[in-house]
């Protein structure tokens, strides 16, 4: 069994293993300050410092990125612990001579708490050190304190500058009604992007659209394909010189996109003129019925033949199709001027009673051609006023159901379009846009009973009063009242306060579902922009230095 030889300790006395010094570890240490030098800062400065921009809270890392922590968080302690220079410059290797120490490293380090509004951070730092004299080593717990700066970052310095924003992005839907669903589809697509809303500098609302300010160009030009993808714009792209720099060969320049949108949106009562492009197919000359908007807009016959299935009966129409024909496209009716129907009957137009798909369960777009009863809402139980029509609502009508509907025959009764539709077209009585409820066809007229025990109909003046009371009880004010609240309801979402119940019934409308998968191809592809220009969180380098150390909360 091997033995090993021991000297005593030239200070103390202490029965230690031989080694150049000829001392105890503790001797050792009680040479060497190691505290002094890692609270030696940086050239320039008497104490450890660790800047913070005062506005938007952010930290300043390596090459003045600046990175969201929180207190006493572990990518905090990575930023105090990579701003010592002790442990920083040279890997650990140590230039002072004079201290005795040829190198350090880290072995643990801990928070120390402080009162949050004294601007100080303290960690409790384990290091080994190097000596000079013949490679002993020795090992300390140190205590540091950070002073908490104010440095103002980029970001926030160009907010207070003219040099604001480098790109902007403006919307623009213009119509002749006040309806605005493509803007109102924009915004709930804009409102579910997290990224969106980070990188979006200010936000100014125009008469007709929406004005989005950008720090760079890349990210306005992600912006614009998100909002080319969720509904049909055509883009428009300037820049303008503001300044320029001859020394340094630099320039601040503008850019401007104009996204113009086409001003056709969902249940639209559109005419095509019979000077359409080919590319319209059947549509040339007769009225088309907008169903779906997206990248594209689908148009349908509003008086399919029947025998055909809903495709052969529909198209879809581009941006760059729409406005290099522009005039030939024409709203006749909008969603604000339908009325309500009762489905008397329901019949599936030959070729559709052959589907063998289950419609009960929604897979997409349940739609089939179908002949139509319906009665007016306000002729439901009191006449015998029938209207019929050939809808593409056929695989979700039920009799009793409340839909919705343009009724032709007093809306256009007086209009005449012969000279823009083809020859042979029938203008169909009305026009189902879509499906209320089910079943919840309107009450008859409330009767009351004589003294004779037979019914009659309320007097107008009765029937007044139950309508005043209704509306006191759901609003509370009365019919003004009411009308008060529903302005300043508008007035709140058009300011962007709508409430979730609000955004979830405007989801079911405009038929959300597909945004889902380009806000998440948006949010990543603007996340690695900000990698590559620099703005991110920088979190990916933070958990990289963290890889080496052993973080632990001291109390």
């Amino acid at each position: 069994m091997s033995s090993f030889s021991t000297i005593l300790c030239c200070m103390c006395g202490t029965p230690i293993q031989p080694n150049p010094s000829a001392q105890c570890a503790s001797c050792l240490a009680s040479q060497f300050d190691l505290t002094s030098l890692l609270s030696k800062p940086s050239s320039g400065n008497t104490e450890l410092r660790i800047m913070r921009c005062k506005r938007c809270l952010r930290y300043e890392g390596n090459g003045n990125r600046f990175v969201n922590c929180g207190i006493e968080s572990p990518e905090l302690m990575t930023l105090c612990l990579q701003s010592i220079p002790a442990l920083s410059k040279n890997h650990g290797q140590v230039s002072d001579t004079q201290s005795g120490v040829k190198s350090l490293s880290l072995v643990d380090s801990s928070w120390v708490w402080t009162e949050p509004h004294s601007k100080r951070l303290k960690i409790r730092v384990t290091v080994k050190a190097s000596l000079s004299l013949n490679d002993v080593a020795i090992q300390q717990r140190c205590l540091l304190t950070f002073v908490e700066g104010n440095k103002q970052c980029d970001d926030c310095n160009k907010e207070f500058t003219s040099r604001t924003w480098s790109a902007i992005v403006q919307i623009r839907e213009r119509r002749l009604d006040d309806s605005k669903r493509n803007l109102t589809r924009l915004e709930l697509g804009i409102s579910s992007s997290k990224e969106i809303r980070r990188r979006v500098i200010n936000i100014e609302i125009s008469r007709n659209g929406f004005d989005f300010y950008f720090s760079t160009q890349s990210s306005a030009q992600t912006f614009t394909g998100f909002v080319n993808r969720l509904i049909p714009v055509r883009t428009k792209h300037t820049q303008k010189l503001v300044s320029t720099d001859n020394h340094s060969n630099s320039a601040n320049i503008r850019h401007t996109f104009v996204c113009d949108v086409v001003p056709l949106e969902k249940d639209d009562l559109v005419l095509l003129s019979k000077q359409c492009p080919s590319g319209m197919g059947i549509l040339r000359g007769r009225l088309g019925l907008v169903i779906k908007v997206g990248n594209n807009v689908k148009i349908i016959d509003v008086n399919c033949l029947r025998g055909k299935r809903v495709n052969e009966c529909s198209v879809e129409l581009g941006q760059e199709s729409y406005f290099r024909n522009e005039k030939f496209y024409n709203v006749l009716l909008s969603a604000n001027r339908s009325s309500r129907f009762v489905v008397i009957d329901v019949e599936l137009c030959g070729g559709e009673e052959e589907e063998e798909e289950d419609h009960s369960v929604k897979k997409g777009p349940r739609l089939g051609l179908a002949d139509v009863t319906v009665q007016r809402e306000s002729d439901y139980c009191v006449n015998d006023n029938y209207l019929t029509c050939v809808t593409h609502l056929g695989y979700i009508l039920e009799a009793g159901d409340e839909v919705e509907g343009y009724d032709l025959t007093a809306t256009l009764a007086d209009e005449n379009y012969d000279e823009h539709l083809v020859k042979g077209f029938d203008m169909p009585d009305m026009v189902l846009i879509k499906k209320l409820k089910s079943g919840g066809a309107s009450e008859p007229p409330a009767v009351v009973t004589d003294d004779s025990g037979g019914e009659k109909k309320k007097s107008r003046r009765q029937r007044k009063k139950d309508l005043v009371k209704d509306t006191k009880e759901k609003k509370g004010r009365g019919p003004r009242g009411a009308k008060t609240a529903n302005k300043f309801e508008s007035m709140l979402e058009n300011m962007g306060f709508m409430t979730d119940e609000r955004q979830r019934k405007l989801r079911e409308e405009e038929d959300m579902e597909d945004v889902e998968g380009l806000v998440d191809n948006v949010d990543r592809e603007m996340g690695e922009e900000g990698e590559e220009e620099g703005v991110g969180e920088g979190e990916g380098d933070i958990e990289a230095e963290l890889d080496d150390l052993k973080i632990a909360r001291d109390d």
